[in-house]
């Protein structure tokens, strides 16, 4: 199609501007990287060895950014770089799907692990993330599973301030589900349960009544689930 060969041609410059000097200009590009690596990766593929350090850039937090402002009795800390940050981790996840081929894996998860640590929203997408390499790679997030093992363990310890409001509660109690999912896809990996970290990550989840509460059923949702996919799979 002549469109696609005007986007072909223009989109090695416009891609460049991932590293605009401009918070928005660079917010833009990646949305519109994570719009053409979903809709036109043909489009990107050739051009991943530039646009990936300036995406995996992106997914550092920046202290430059992050501000502290009072409001009233309270200061509240503003992240000024938080939504370039969940741009490029979408980038992440869309590449991890459509150009699985052209990625440095190990460097991949290397960026990924800071989303284990960032906000609660990039934690979700790299939850999400972790899993879905464990299907596709497991070799290479079996090497780094002992590092991957840490922020998880942290998050599933992480308990609720004595004065969390209702919303905070029920963020840690969907980040604690998440981790628990990711847990369950991770123990599909062959020799996973041989890394310590990971046989203890599992021995705290057992340890642990309200742990093992949730691990189970979410064990056992993901099982129902699995079946009727298989089940629909086999009526068609």
């Amino acid at each position: 199609l002549k469109i696609d060969e005007l986007l072909q041609s223009a989109m090695s410059d416009f891609l460049a501007t991932i590293g605009d000097p401009d918070l928005n200009v660079r917010r833009v590009s990646l949305i519109a990287l994570n719009s053409a690596a979903h809709n036109k990766p043909r489009m990107i593929r050739d051009l991943l060895d530039r646009i990936l350090p300036l995406l995996y850039a992106e997914t550092v937090v920046k202290q430059e950014l992050i501000k502290e402002v009072e409001m009233g009795p309270f200061k509240h800390v503003i992240d000024g770089g938080l939504d370039l940050r969940k741009a490029a981790f979408e980038c992440m996840y869309t590449l991890l799907d459509t150009c699985l081929e052209k990625l440095d894996i190990f460097e991949f998860i290397t960026y990924m692990e800071n989303g284990l640590k960032d906000h609660h929203d990039i934690k979700l997408l790299s939850y999400l993330m972790l899993s879905r390499l464990s299907t596709l790679c497991p070799s290479q997030v079996l090497q780094r599973l002992d590092r991957l093992c840490e922020p998880l363990k942290a998050q599933l310890q992480m308990a609720s301030k004595p004065n969390a409001v209702k919303q905070e509660t029920e963020k840690l109690e969907e980040l604690r589900r998440a981790v628990l999912r990711a847990i369950i896809v991770l123990q599909r990996v062959p020799e996973a349960d041989r890394h310590q970290q990971f046989s203890d990550l599992l021995s705290l989840i057992r340890s642990n009544s309200a742990l093992h509460s949730l691990y189970t059923n979410i064990e056992r949702d993901a099982m129902q689930r699995s079946y009727i996919t298989d089940s629909t799979m086999e009526i068609d």
